[in-house]
C-alpha cells in the first residue's frame, strides 16, 4: 500500500482513519479474498454508514471466498480516496462498485472519475482503467445516465446471479473479460430499457458508529416495498410487492446482539404497515431497547408505538400530511383525511410529545394558493393544540419516471421561489421552524431523474463540465418541461 506523501494526503488519510476508529463491528467480515472490490458510497460518511445497502453489499460481497471488498465514501476535498478498512487508496482496486441512491450523488461519481482522469463515457476507457459497476436505488427508475457512466449497471436489488458472477472471477481476468462476465447478469442494463430485480432478502447493520446520520444504532429492515402507491413516490411503483421480516426472525436478530446494542432502528417504507407491529412493540417494551422508526403513516399510528418512541428518548415524532388540502392529498393518492391528521396530532400529545415534524410537498402543477393555505392552517392547529415546536419540512414536487406523475412538468423555479417566499412569510410564527429543500438541487434532481440518453451524452461530453454542470441541469429541466407543457 502506498503511504501518503503530501500534507493534503495525510489529512485525508487521517480523516478516514478517524472514522474507522469510531466503528464497532457486530459480526466478523472476512477480508482475505484476492479479488479486490472497492465499494463506494458516493456521499458523506455519515450518510454512507447509515445506509443499509452499504452494509448489506459489504457483508454479502465479503461472504464470497474470493472477494476482498473494502468501503469508500465521498468527500469533496478528497483526492486519493482511502479505504475505510485498510486505508489503501482507491486506484489500487480493480473493480469500483458504486451504490447510488440519490440523483445528486451521480455528480459525486463523476467527480471521482474526473479526479482520476477516467473518461466519463465507458466506451472511451482503456484496458488500464478500473471496471466501474453501478447499482443502488437510482437504478430502479432511470439508467440513461448511469448506463453511460458504468461499464456495468445492475438494476434493482442485489441478486444471487450477480453474486455468482462475482464469485467466478479470480482477479486475473482482463478488464474486458470482467465486463463481459458481468453482462451475463440478467439484470445488467443496456440503455434505457430495464426491469429492476426484486429480492426477498432484507438488510441489517454490520457495524455501528456514532458518526452515522441516525447515531449509533442497530438498523434492521423489517419491510421492503409499499402497498400505498402514492403517485409521487418511486418506492410504491418500482420496489415490488411488500415483503416483511417475520417477527420471530426479528427477535432472533435482536436477541443475538444483547449486550452489543441498546438502540434499534426499524426500517421500512412504512413501518406502521408491518403486520406484527403490536407484537414487536410489546417485545421491545419488555426488553427495554430504545427504538426509532424510519417512517410513520399518520392514519395507522398507535398510541403504544408513540409511547415506545417517547420512552426511547425521542423528543419529537414525524408525520407526513404531504398536502395542505384534501384535494391535493387525493390527487397524491395519499389516502388520509383531515380527521386522520387531527387524530395523529392528538395522539402525539397524549404520548407526551411537545415537538412534531410535518412533511409537505408543494408546487404541483395542479396546486392552487387555496391548497397551500391548508398547510399554514394545519401548522396553526398543531400550535394551538399544545405543541411547543412545529418543524415544517417543505419539498417541491419532483415528478419521477415509473410513477403516475412521470409525464408531469415540474413547476418553474421562479414560480417555486415565489411560493417559498410566501410560505416563509405565512409560517413566520413563534414555535415554528421552517425547512425548505434547496430549489436548485430539487430542479437538478428532476433533470437527472428524467434525462434521456441523448441528453445524458451531451451532459457528459460538456467540456466545461466542472463549472457549467449545474447551469446545464437547470436548463435541461426547462427543456424537459417544454415537452410536457400540453399537460
Amino acid at each position: 500500500m502506498r503511504k501518503p506523501r503530501t500534507l493534503d494526503s495525510w489529512r485525508e488519510y487521517n480523516k478516514v482513519l478517524a472514522y474507522q476508529n469510531t466503528e464497532s463491528f457486530l459480526e466478523s467480515v472476512d477480508l482475505n479474498g484476492s479479488l479486490e472490490v472497492a465499494l463506494i458510497y458516493p456521499n458523506a460518511y455519515e450518510v454512507a454508514s447509515a445506509s443499509l445497502s452499504f452494509h448489506d453489499l459489504y457483508a454479502r460481497f465479503n461472504a464470497l471466498p474470493n472477494v476482498r471488498c473494502e468501503r469508500f465514501f465521498f468527500d469533496r476535498s478528497f483526492k486519493k480516496f482511502y479505504s475505510i478498512d485498510s486505508l489503501k487508496p482507491l486506484d489500487e482496486f480493480r473493480i469500483w462498485a458504486f451504490s447510488v441512491h440519490f440523483e445528486l450523488d451521480v455528480l459525486n461519481i463523476i467527480d471521482v472519475l474526473l479526479g482520476y482522469k477516467i473518461p466519463l463515457l465507458h466506451e472511451k476507457r482503456n484496458a488500464f482503467h478500473p471496471v466501474v459497476v453501478i447499482g443502488g436505488a437510482l437504478t430502479y427508475f432511470n439508467n440513461a445516465l448511469l448506463s453511460l457512466l458504468g461499464d456495468v449497471v445492475h438494476s434493482g436489488d442485489l441478486t444471487d446471479e450477480f453474486l455468482s458472477i462475482l464469485r467466478s472471477l479470480t482477479g486475473k481476468e482482463s478488464r474486458s473479460e470482467i465486463i463481459n462476465a458481468f453482462k451475463e447478469d440478467p439484470n445488467a442494463v443496456e440503455g434505457e430499457d430495464f426491469l429492476p430485480a426484486i429480492s426477498h432478502k432484507l438488510s441489517k447493520s454490520v457495524f455501528m458508529t456514532d458518526k452515522a446520520a441516525f447515531g449509533s444504532r442497530f438498523l434492521i429492515e423489517i419491510g421492503r416495498g409499499c402497498k400505498r402507491a402514492c403517485k409521487f413516490c418511486v418506492a410504491g411503483h418500482t420496489f415490488g410487492r411488500e415483503r416483511f421480516l417475520p417477527p420471530d426472525e426479528l427477535k432472533k436478530e435482536i436477541d443475538s446482539r444483547k449486550g452489543q446494542i441498546e438502540n434499534v432502528g426499524l426500517v421500512a417504507a412504512t413501518v406502521t404497515d408491518y403486520p406484527w407491529l403490536e407484537e414487536v412493540i410489546s417485545y421491545f417494551s419488555s426488553e427495554r431497547f430504545k427504538v426509532s422508526v424510519s417512517s410513520l403513516r399518520l392514519d395507522s399510528l398507535s398510541g403504544e408505538l408513540l409511547q415506545l418512541l417517547k420512552k426511547s428518548g425521542q423528543s419529537q415524532f414525524t408525520i407526513a400530511p404531504e398536502g395542505g388540502s384534501q384535494r391535493i392529498r387525493n390527487s397524491f393518492s395519499k389516502g388520509i383525511s383531515e380527521e386522520h391528521i387531527h387524530k395523529a396530532l392528538k395522539m402525539g400529545l397524549t404520548a407526551g410529545f411537545k415537538k412534531i415534524k410535518l412533511y409537505y410537498i408543494f408546487g404541483a402543477i395542479f396546486e392552487s394558493e387555496e391548497d397551500r393555505k391548508g398547510i399554514v392552517e394545519q401548522v396553526h392547529e398543531a400550535r394551538k393544540m399544545g405543541y411547543s415546536q412545529v418543524v415544517v419540512s417543505l419539498n417541491p414536487l419532483i415528478p419521477k419516471p415509473r410513477t403516475p406523475f412521470a409525464e408531469l412538468p415540474m413547476l418553474d423555479i421562479d414560480k417555486l421561489r415565489k411560493i417559498e417566499f410566501e410560505l416563509r412569510n405565512q409560517l413566520n410564527m413563534k414555535g415554528v421552524k421552517v425547512d425548505f429543500e434547496s430549489l436548485k438541487e430539487s430542479v437538478m434532481q428532476f433533470s437527472i431523474a428524467n434525462i434521456t440518453s441523448d441528453d445524458a451524452i451531451e451532459f457528459l461530453e460538456n467540456r466545461s463540465f466542472t463549472t457549467e454542470r449545474k447551469k446545464y441541469l437547470l436548463g435541461l429541466a426547462r427543456r424537459i418541461n417544454s415537452k410536457r407543457k400540453e399537460w
